[in-house]
């Protein structure tokens, strides 16, 4: 018999329904995730180190256009301690032995007209094994996204405007409990990330947060759950959240707007910048956006 081992968790709301859309449904995307190492978006955005830097602020193009394609050669790189971009940098000073430079995932989102369901569906990538640096969770997974064009650069670097080279772990650290940030953060203009964690360790809660001039992990209202569930080696994960902004750091959800977002998965106990990345996407509701290939039509189910 083949052995499942399963981790659920959630958050619930009062009175909320719980159905989850009909995934056979809803069509899915393959991401591509790849390890960072200490690419901060200081680094991205430097064009001595990063060539296509006017391709990005001149031409506007994504980070996804270049990168979606070869993310997995980028991060086989990083993580082996190689050279990367126009300045040949090492973005790993500590190359971690035995670890997979990127990992694929699918991306599904629905929403059924007064809540919206992100599910994601990866396999477990070659690990390092060793120190366990989040004992209690052996996987997490970050979703961020803006109130529609509310973070500068979100729309074409996705959540990159979160990493910063002074933070914890990071190059320039100087405050080992240094977190994520945006420059410039204004709660008040919607100038955030609004921010969901699904955590996999026994009796550990939802993440429903936000991240400004610091990081938030509590006070939203708006996430009714998340749920994990590993069978072998594949892990499936499904957010459930109201389209209404319904607490402090919550962006309304609304069909008019486009909205940047990225995802992370901490994978093998891992934490802090140790973690695999997409690249930034946008997302709207039953709104086509033909062209635009990091684009996700979230239809109603």
């Amino acid at each position: 018999m083949k052995k499942i081992a399963v981790a659920v968790m959630g958050v619930f709301v009062a009175g909320a329904a719980c159905a989850s859309p009909d995934w056979s449904k809803v069509p899915p995307r393959k991401v591509k995730l790849f390890y960072p190492g200490q690419a901060s978006l200081e680094w991205v955005m430097n064009v001595s180190d990063h060539s296509a830097v006017p391709d990005i602020t001149n031409k506007k193009r994504p980070c996804a256009k270049c990168h979606e394609g070869d993310a997995n050669e980028i991060g086989e790189k990083i993580v082996a301690g190689k050279p990367v971009g126009s300045s040949k940098s090492v973005l790993e000073p500590n190359p971690p032995k035995g670890k997979d430079g990127f990992m694929p995932a699918t991306v599904q989102i629905a929403h059924d007209g007064a809540k919206i369901y992100f599910r994601f569906e990866w396999h477990t990538p070659k690990g390092a094994g060793g120190k366990k640096a989040d004992a209690k969770n052996e996987t997490k997974i970050t979703v961020m996204f803006d109130g529609g064009g509310t973070v500068d650069g979100a729309e074409l670097n996705g959540c990159w405007g979160t990493c910063h080279t002074d933070l914890r772990s990071m190059k320039d650290a100087k405050d080992d409990k240094k977190e994520k940030y945006i420059k410039g953060a204004d709660l008040a203009s919607g100038k955030f990330m609004d921010l969901m964690q699904f955590r996999s360790g026994k009796g550990e809660k939802a993440v429903d947060g936000w991240i400004d001039s610091e990081r938030h992990m509590e006070g939203g209202k708006s996430l009714i759950k998340a749920e994990g569930k590993k069978e072998g080696d594949k892990w499936v994960v499904v957010f459930e959240r109201e389209l209404a902004g319904k607490g402090k750091g919550d962006h309304t959800i609304a069909a008019d707007k486009v909205y940047n977002f990225g995802f992370a998965i901490h994978e093998d106990h891992t934490e802090a910048r140790y973690h695999y990345v997409s690249l930034g996407y946008q997302f709207g509701l039953d709104k086509d956006n033909p062209g635009v290939k990091s684009y996700l039509n979230v239809q109603k189910q």
